[in-house]
């Protein structure tokens, strides 16, 4: 048995190891909390040095852009990304990404600090708090559920049955903010923008 360890041991230690994929240039951390970490990310006309996503991840595209992905093995994936398009990824991923746009590619992505679903649910969050009017249910996995807050869509009283991450979009600013299970309130604070309302599972 001692050789089988110190076999593995070796092999662990040789294994490359890769920085996570943020902080990195372009990434600005809006908010921070026990279940995620957002981030305003800019894909700037530059290459990134290989990387792993440590964390599942998810988010909003707010600007269209082209990008350029790389394997580990060498191959390469052109990326062009229109604005409003929604992004989910499993942990694990591990990559080279460079920017192609002299008007960069932009997004707002959060973390998920948690490898699994919670399943935390407010039961008394009847009768559920989406979709509402003006709302359309954009993706819905085993990690979050994505809905799409139409700009001026009315404001309606609910409570939120989950843990959200609330994306908005003012002018050219981006802005996010974390709604606490069981929130009770008539509107999101986005006013008359555009949103995005993440779910946590």
């Amino acid at each position: 048995m001692r050789p089988i360890a110190i076999a593995i041991l070796f092999f662990l230690q040789a294994a490359p190891s890769y920085p996570p994929a943020y902080p990195r240039p372009g990434a600005t951390k809006m908010l921070e909390n026990d279940r995620v970490v957002v981030w305003n990310i800019a894909w700037l006309k530059q290459q990134y040095p290989t990387h792993r996503h440590i964390y599942a991840l998810a988010g909003v595209y707010y600007e269209p852009g082209d990008r350029m992905i790389t394997s580990l093995e060498g191959t390469k994936r052109p990326v062009k990304t229109a604005a409003g398009d929604i992004a989910f990824q499993r942990a694990g991923v591990t990559h080279i990404e460079e920017g192609t746009n002299d008007r960069p590619l932009r997004a707002v992505f959060f973390e998920f600090k948690e490898a699994e679903p919670t399943g935390r649910m407010d039961a008394a969050a009847t009768p559920p708090s989406f979709p509402r009017a003006g709302e359309k249910q954009l993706l819905d996995n085993d990690r979050v559920t994505v809905w799409e807050h139409t700009a001026g869509a009315p404001a309606v009283p609910h409570r939120h049955a989950r843990d959200a991450v609330v994306v908005w979009i003012d002018g050219p600013t981006p802005h996010a903010a974390f709604a606490a299970q069981g929130t009770v309130h008539s509107d999101e604070g986005v006013g008359q923008a555009r949103a995005w309302i993440f779910e946590l599972k």
